[in-house]
């Protein structure tokens, strides 16, 4: 298979996945893929952290996670995007009129590999490593893909900018955790052990919380977006 058949097929398989003639749908996904959505999980994230390790540890665990972003999204829209100069669906002169637009919104001119993917998935790595609970771990990879796939919805992304975006994140992740992981082993921290704790030490009624969160934030943004045309 030729690299112009790989690029056909990405293409095909963007124009199937992108858009719909749902308002509702376009609410969901053009909500789903802003940031301040999940502000509240940033919040209860923080909480979470800092209740189940010292001041020190949590300061070293926020600046491996504020580290790790910064170079995943200096590696995508620093690096790579200016480098690569591969067109965004919309606005790919041979796509950007098939494509179905919503809120009349394009992005930027460059989208291989996508920042979003690889934000997402780095952040998701990096948390299923630090608390190791296996429905957490289910939910937030489910996480990554409901807020991927509205890149490819919104015609923002091809399909191969999102799954490279993946693969880099969840490289990132691991890299970075383990590099935290090192620190904090100099540093000593005894972690206790039961069944109310995860292995890694975090209570597993603060990862329920967290659980919580997630569900009450996608019900929001359904609510949200179903009333959005009211308001």
């Amino acid at each position: 298979m030729s690299l112009k058949d790989i690029v056909e097929i990405d293409q095909h398989a963007t124009l199937a996945i992108n858009g719909s003639d749902s308002p509702f749908w376009d609410n969901i996904m053009t909500t789903v893929t802003e940031t301040y959505s999940w502000s509240l999980l940033i919040v209860v994230l923080l909480i979470i952290i800092f209740k189940n390790n010292s001041v020190k540890e949590g300061i070293v665990i926020l600046l491996s996670i504020g580290l790790m972003m910064t170079v995943a999204d200096t590696i995508a829209s620093g690096i790579v995007k200016p480098m690569v100069h591969r067109w965004r669906p919309t606005q790919d002169p041979e796509l950007m009129y098939l494509i179905d637009i919503v809120d009349n919104y394009r992005g930027g001119r460059f989208g291989f590999f996508s920042g979003h993917a690889c934000n997402s998935f780095s952040m998701a790595t990096f948390l299923c490593l630090l608390f190791r609970h296996r429905i957490l771990s289910f939910v937030l990879y489910f996480w990554c893909c409901t807020t991927t796939f509205t890149r490819l919805y919104l015609g923002v992304h091809y399909l191969g900018d999102v799954i490279v975006g993946a693969i880099v994140g969840i490289i990132l992740g691991i890299l970075f955790y383990s590099l935290m992981n090192l620190v904090m082993r100099r540093m000593k921290s005894v972690k206790l052990i039961s069944e109310q704790f995860t292995s890694t030490g975090y209570l597993k009624s603060d990862i329920n919380m967290f659980l919580t969160t997630i569900f009450f934030n996608y019900i929001c943004i359904i609510i949200y977006s179903m009333t959005k045309g009211l308001i």
